[in-house]
């Protein structure tokens, strides 16, 4: 169901904006200079997310890579079920290894949100996230009250190229 609503919604989206373009040729001329998307995909976390295979781990396009949420998982693909501080070191691990597989690495990240059930854990997820990206990236942290596979944490991270 969710996987349908955000496939409507990214095709309501991109009539939109090819309106939008067509309408403005300033818009056009900068469109066509962006590349093409290009799927990534991690040669150590693959097995990890076996459950939501369908998706891509991260998607690169115009000089950025988006990374699906990242949960806590091994590459095996198990969970890792210990303190925020260990499932935080997973989710980095497994970041790192997707960035090197797009061409680029955690220096380079440049937007991160946080999604957690419990918002008190935000000084545990710090002590890892901080030594990880001493250059502070922008970040955002969400406390919501689910998250797939029942995992604690979830992290969104934007890089470039």
């Amino acid at each position: 169901m969710f996987c349908r609503n955000a496939r409507v919604a990214l095709r309501r989206t991109t009539l939109l904006s090819d309106r939008l373009v067509r309408g403005y040729p300033q818009i056009q001329t900068m469109m066509s200079s962006v590349s093409k998307h290009t799927k990534v995909t991690s040669v150590q976390t693959n097995e990890a997310y076996a459950p939501f295979a369908h998706y891509s781990q991260a998607i690169k396009a115009a000089g950025q890579v988006w990374l699906s949420g990242q949960i806590p998982a091994d590459a095996q693909g198990n969970l890792i079920k210990g303190t925020i501080s260990e499932q935080t070191q997973a989710i980095i691990k497994n970041t790192e290894a997707i960035l090197k597989a797009s061409g680029t690495g955690l220096d380079r990240v440049v937007k991160v949100v946080v999604y957690v059930r419990d918002v008190s854990v935000m000084p545990e997820f710090a002590s890892v996230y901080d030594a990880a990206f001493p250059h502070r990236p922008a970040r955002s942290m969400v406390e919501v009250s689910k998250l797939p596979a029942g995992v604690d944490i979830q992290v969104d991270f934007i890089a470039v190229v």
